[in-house]
């Protein structure tokens, strides 16, 4: 474990938004890196508290007053630089740093990352699917309406599926996209499902 981790010991109940503003303020201070890449490998605790309790790391550091890291996509690498694996790499990095992975969102982004891996996977889909994603998901865009939205975040926690927003980003982006856009962020449309169970045993009881 990596000596940034919290001690053992403490659960994921003792993390709140003051501590975690506290943890972003002394990584800054000490002049550690507080980018999502770099927390997911030093301290994905943090991480996921601080996505959790503010709908998204960036929002978290925006809450410390730290300064947002510039995002680096690299678009310019020398013949020969692209394998498989670095595909990959790069594909899962874009995941967890929230960008859009359809392609035609991505290549805004980060074009020369498509083309290769097109030509190296033979589809972006099929790239997709290497780095461990959900394609057929990601291609998707179903249109919601509110109340739908909130009948399918309701079946997802009713089927046990893993709400977390990694793991939402990971295979059911498209829905946790449309969650931020109709309620400012997942966290939010977690407590709205959870006041609709209440009311509905209000209603039986």
């Amino acid at each position: 474990m990596s000596n940034t981790e919290s001690a053992p010991g403490q659960s994921r109940e003792t993390w709140t938004p003051e501590r975690i503003v506290q943890e972003i303020q002394l990584r800054h201070r000490r002049g550690l890196s507080v980018n999502a890449q770099s927390l997911h490998r030093e301290y994905s605790r943090l991480l996921a508290a601080g996505r959790r309790h503010f709908g998204s790391w960036k929002a978290a550091l925006v809450a410390a007053h730290v300064p947002v890291p510039a995002r680096r996509h690299h678009n310019r690498h020398p013949r020969g630089h692209w394998t498989r694996e670095r595909l990959i790499h790069a594909i899962v990095n874009h995941a967890w740093a929230g960008d859009p992975l359809h392609a035609h969102g991505l290549q805004k982004l980060n074009n020369r990352l498509v083309s290769a891996a097109t030509y190296h996977f033979g589809s972006w889909s099929e790239a997709l699917r290497q780095a461990g994603l959900d394609a057929d998901a990601i291609r998707a865009t179903p249109k919601y309406t509110r109340e739908s939205l909130l009948q399918e975040i309701r079946t997802l926690v009713n089927r046990g599926e893993d709400t977390r927003d990694v793991a939402m980003r990971r295979h059911h982006r498209s829905t946790y996209s449309a969650a931020q856009k109709y309620f400012g962020s997942w966290r939010n449309a977690l407590r709205l499902v959870e006041e609709m169970d209440e009311d509905d045993m209000e209603q039986t009881s």
